[in-house]
């Protein structure tokens, strides 16, 4: 594909165009929240990332990148992590196949995944923290379902709080259920789903939302794995992966390429709002004249204004 001359002159321009042009998913229709003065989207970009060197030399990177891409933008308002989903691979140790397979996983998902998820996935119930012996109310029949007492090598504890809607689940969740459904396709050995809510999501997550996440995706894959298991789609994703992490560590100089398409949408958007607005206020101007019984030569853009004659006797 060859570059416009514009952007063969810079030799820091990287943007692998046919790399955006496959990742790209249009805006949701869902309202975008405020960003927070604490926790900014410059904050969790990968590059705020990079410039505190977290991962500017893990391998895992690229493939983190590029699953935070494949959520569907629908799915949530609130914006995944890099640094989240790039601790989930680290801890998850998988193959770089099995996270491939997980990307093809996420790029099948159609159209109706959001919404269904949405609608489907449970929100965390307020629980019970553990008494300071160690001790909790949970029957030995629902520990399994149970968050752990208390962290290892330290005496506070983790509790997952109440949530009042879905968009309080944080989208990750997507990223981890695909994953675990590709371990289970590929391995014989499968874990309990609370085992991957532990070692996996740091408990982020009840295992009813994964179990629940999983469901979703599999109903709108038609409980199909196996066509997507396919070398050429790996091998695609594996690419993709890698061209995720080099965009990363050579953006564009500008500015992210990312960043400057959602700029585009929305001077776009501001200039057909204002195009409206100014349709609405000429179809005012033209009722308020047929109210007034003006001549309709008096209409004329080049004429005088119907303030400006006074209305003749007849």
């Amino acid at each position: 594909m060859a570059r416009s001359p514009k952007y063969s002159e810079d030799s820091d321009y990287d943007f692998d165009e046919e790399y955006f042009s496959r990742t790209y998913q249009p805006l949701s229709n869902l309202p975008t929240p405020p960003p927070s003065s604490k926790q900014s989207l410059a904050a969790q970009s990968p590059r705020a990332l990079l410039e505190d060197g977290g991962l500017l030399d893990s391998v895992l990177l690229g493939p983190a990148v590029h699953l935070v891409n494949m959520i569907p933008p629908s799915a949530s308002v609130m914006e995944p992590s890099v640094q989240l989903v790039h601790e989930m691979l680290v801890r998850a140790n998988l193959p770089m196949d099995v996270i491939a397979l997980a990307v093809c996983i996420l790029d099948a998902l159609n159209s109706k995944f959001s919404l269904n998820w949405r609608l489907l996935c449970p929100l965390a119930k307020p629980q019970q923290p553990p008494s300071p012996s160690g001790e909790t109310t949970t029957s030995p029949s629902n520990k399994r379902h149970t968050l752990p007492a208390a962290p290892r090598g330290g005496s506070s504890t983790f509790v997952i709080a109440p949530q009042l809607h879905i968009d309080a689940v944080r989208p990750e969740v997507i990223i981890l259920s695909a994953l675990v459904i590709a371990v289970k396709f590929l391995e014989d050995s499968q874990s309990p789903t609370h085992w991957y809510a532990s070692a996996w999501g740091k408990d982020m997550w009840t295992c009813d939302q994964i179990n629940v996440t999983e469901r979703c995706i599999m109903e709108s894959l038609g409980y199909r794995i196996m066509p997507l298991w396919d070398a050429t789609l790996i091998a695609d994703a594996l690419r993709d992966m890698e061209r995720a992490g080099k965009q990363v560590l050579n953006p564009p100089r500008s500015q992210r390429p990312r960043s400057g398409e959602v700029h585009k949408r929305s001077v776009s958007s501001v200039e057909t709002a204002a195009a409206h607005q100014q349709q609405q206020k000429h179809s005012h101007q033209q009722q308020c004249q047929r109210h007034h019984h003006y001549p309709q030569h008096r209409q004329a853009a080049s004429g005088p204004t119907p303030a400006e004659t006074p209305v003749l006797a007849q």
